[in-house]
C-alpha cells in the first residue's frame, strides 16, 4: 500500500475524531501521521503497518497497550488514545517538538560528553518510572528518543511489548522483529521471551556508546552477524574510539553492555546515579 493510499485510509477511518494533516514518517512497526484532535491540539498518530496488523491479535494488543496509558512522566510520551478502526490499529500521542536523537546524531555524529550523559540520565528517569510499573520498553534506540526543549522524551513505550505479547511467533515469521539489531540486548538477540528492564539498560548502553563514539559498538551489513555479536562478542572500550571520554564514564557504558544480566546495572536508578556526575559541566 502506498503512503498516499494509507493516509487516505487513515483519514477515512479517523476523520470523525482527528484531522489528519500529513504523513510524518515510517518506522519499523508503524507509520506516523501529524494530526489535530477535536480541541485543536497537535497530536501524532501511529498506525501499525497493515502487514503487521494481520499478525497480531488486535484485542490483546489494545489491552496490553492501554496498560501503558496509566503512566505519566515528563520524559515519557503519553498515550492519549488507541483503537481499531477499519482494520487499522492506531495509537495517539501528543506531538513532541524537536529532533529525534537519530537526527541529531546524523547531523553531529557524536555529542559533547555532558550532553550525552544528560540525555541518557533523562531516558533512565523515564525507564525507572516504566520499570516500576513492570513495563520494559524493548526498543530503546535513537529513533525513539526525541530531544524536546524540555529534555529527552522517550516515545513508543509499550508498542514492542504489546506486539510481542499479541502474537510473537507469527510476528517473527512475518519478518517483523521486536527490536532493532544494533540496539538489542543479548537475550533479545537470542530470542529469549523472558526479558525484563535490564534489556533496556543494555540498549541504552548502546545508545550512550553511540552518542560518545559516533557509532554503535556492533555493526555489520548482515543483521544476523550483528545479532551474533550482541550475544557473544565483548563490546569495545569506548575510549578506544574517543580518548577524551573519562575512564569512569567508559566503565558505566561497559557495565551496561555486559552480556550477562546479573553483571549489568540492575536498575535504571542505579545507572542514572552513576551517570549524573558526567551530565553537568563542560565535558567534551
Amino acid at each position: 500500500m502506498s503512503s498516499h493510499d494509507l493516509i487516505e485510509r487513515v483519514r477515512k477511518a479517523l476523520g470523525d475524531r482527528y484531522t489528519v494533516i500529513t504523513a510524518v514518517g515510517r518506522g519499523g512497526n508503524a507509520s506516523i501521521f501529524g494530526a489535530y484532535d477535536q480541541s485543536g491540539q497537535k497530536v501524532a498518530i501511529k498506525v501499525l503497518h497493515p502487514e503487521l496488523t494481520v499478525s497480531v491479535a488486535a484485542d490483546r494488543f489494545l489491552r496490553e497497550i492501554r496498560y501503558v496509558a496509566q503512566l505519566d512522566h515528563p520524559h515519557l510520551a503519553r498515550l492519549l488514545d488507541t483503537g481499531e478502526t477499519d482494520y487499522l490499529l492506531w495509537l495517539v500521542m501528543p506531538y513532541v517538538p524537536g529532533d529525534t536523537l537519530r537526527q541529531a546524531l546524523n547531523r553531529e555524529r557524536r555529542l559533547p560528553i555532558d550532553r550525552a550523559a544528560r540525555i541518557a540520565c533523562e531516558v533512565l528517569d523515564a525507564l525507572d518510572h516504566a520499570h516500576a510499573h513492570g513495563i520494559a520498553h524493548r526498543d530503546i534506540k535513537p529513533d525513539n528518543i526525541v530531544l524536546s526543549p524540555e529534555g529527552a522524551v522517550l516515545v513508543d513505550l509499550g508498542i514492542a511489548r504489546a506486539i510481542a505479547s499479541s502474537g510473537p511467533d507469527r510476528v517473527t515469521r512475518s519478518g517483523f522483529v521486536v527490536g532493532t539489531e544494533e540496539y538489542m540486548s543479548p537475550e533479545q538477540a537470542g530470542g529469549d521471551p523472558d526479558v525484563d528492564g535490564r534489556t533496556d539498560l543494555y540498549s541504552l548502553g548502546v545508545v550512550l556508546f553511540e552518542m560518545l563514539a559516533a557509532r554503535p559498538p556492533f555493526s555489520s551489513v548482515s543483521p544476523a552477524a550483528v545479532l551474533e555479536m550482541q550475544q557473544h562478542q565483548k563490546a569495545p572500550d569506548v575510549r578506544s574510539l574517543r580518548r577524551d571520554v573519562p575512564k569512569a564514564l567508559a566503565a558505566v557504558a561497559a557495565k551496561a553492555l555486559a552480556k550477562r544480566r546479573p553483571d549489568r546495572w540492575q536498575t535504571a536508578a542505579e545507572m542514572r546515579e552513576a551517570l549524573l556526575p558526567f551530565a553537568v559541566g563542560g565535558g567534551g
